[in-house]
């Protein structure tokens, strides 16, 4: 009689590989590399590509900016802040097969692309400048973002289409949903924080050129808002895997200093917005003035602010969310290499 055949999943994960799963030393379980097929390689080296080519001629424009007071600058750290979240997305939605990261990737992808059309419409109305270096430099960015942006649409579509299967997860947790929930919790939550750490690097950095006369605590607020912002991540990311309640409380404390800072940003955008509309003083000399309104800093940062403060309360929501489903497997199943029980036997709470 012959014997039973071992069962296969269609699509992305082949069980009878011998190399099905991998370990990361960072990031948790990840797929093995047979496991990848052509098109997510496609995807990835796109990715890549695309990052080095918009960010290339990024730093070209912005290396000839002043930084203290032209908003191409903010533009273009804006641009290239982006760009660094939208490779991880892409990396991390690949190697382990997350939908919501490859979703993330594509939407931030689009309002990356809307920044490059935005600052390239801005700068053509009111600039004529259209021989000049400047103005090559940001028609190629703007051509060779479109381009790969078209690129992406087919490429996200085949992989969604397949990562909604969820064979990754139905390896390590079995084929019961709820065995998999607490894995696909911490992926949206995951996905959520970066989210919200890349609007928050955003919003600090807008917030420079939001003309308010509070230069210095804008100053200060940058050079500690980031590293703080990172710390968060860090944090976010570390009671999920380690199911440690210290660092949940710890989270949620420097949850409450984000907040505090989107309600100053948003203060001084409308308190600057108010003096807008009665006209110009003379805090807001009429170049400063000028620059502003050619890239509209404030707009944007609006838009900004508003999306960061809507992710940090789903990061805090999905934070709780992902405190009850402690125990229940994904420390084990996902983060069990060497450095990660290095670290539990240190930190988790048994």
């Amino acid at each position: 009689m012959d014997p039973e055949p071992r069962p296969t999943f269609a699509g992305i994960l082949n069980l009878t590989a011998e190399h099905a799963i991998e370990e990361s030393g960072f990031l948790g379980t990840r797929r093995g590399w047979t496991n990848i097929r052509w098109y997510e390689y496609t995807f990835l080296a796109l990715g890549l590509l695309a990052a080095f080519v918009t960010d290339g001629l990024t730093i070209a424009r912005i290396v000839q900016s002043d930084p203290s007071n032209d908003p191409d600058f903010a533009y273009g750290i804006l641009i290239l802040v982006h760009s660094i979240f939208l490779l991880i997305f892409l990396i991390t939605g690949i190697f382990y097969q997350r939908l919501t990261d490859i979703v993330a990737f594509f939407l931030s992808s689009v309002l990356l692309t809307i920044y490059v059309i935005a600052h390239f419409i801005a700068k053509i109305t009111h600039n004529n400048d259209g021989q000049s270096t400047q103005a090559k430099i940001r028609l190629a960015r703007l051509i060779f973002t479109i381009t790969f942006n078209l690129c992406f649409i087919p490429l996200a579509v085949m992989v969604i289409k397949d990562y909604r299967r969820d064979e990754f997860s139905k390896r390590l947790f079995g084929v019961f949903p709820a065995a998999r929930r607490p894995l696909k919790i911490y992926s949206i939550f995951d996905c959520v924080v970066r989210i919200n750490t890349m609007l928050s690097i955003s919003s600090l950095l807008l917030n420079l050129y939001n003309v308010t006369g509070y230069e210095t605590v804008d100053r200060v607020l940058l050079i500690i808002g980031i590293p703080l912002t990172l710390l968060w991540l860090g944090m976010g990311i570390g009671m999920a895997r380690l199911e440690n309640y210290m660092l949940v409380f710890i989270f949620y404390i420097f949850s409450l200093f984000q907040f505090g800072f989107l309600g100053y940003g948003l203060y001084t955008a409308i308190q600057y917005s108010r003096q807008i509309s009665r006209g110009p003083t003379p805090s807001l000399t009429t170049t400063k003035a000028t620059m502003i309104n050619l890239v509209p800093v404030l707009q944007v940062f609006y838009v900004c602010i508003s999306f960061n403060l809507l992710t940090h309360i789903l990061s805090m929501g999905m934070g709780f969310w992902c405190t009850r489903h402690f125990k229940q497997g994904l420390k084990e199943k996902v983060f069990n290499n060497k450095i990660d029980k290095w670290i539990q036997t240190r930190w988790s709470q048994n």
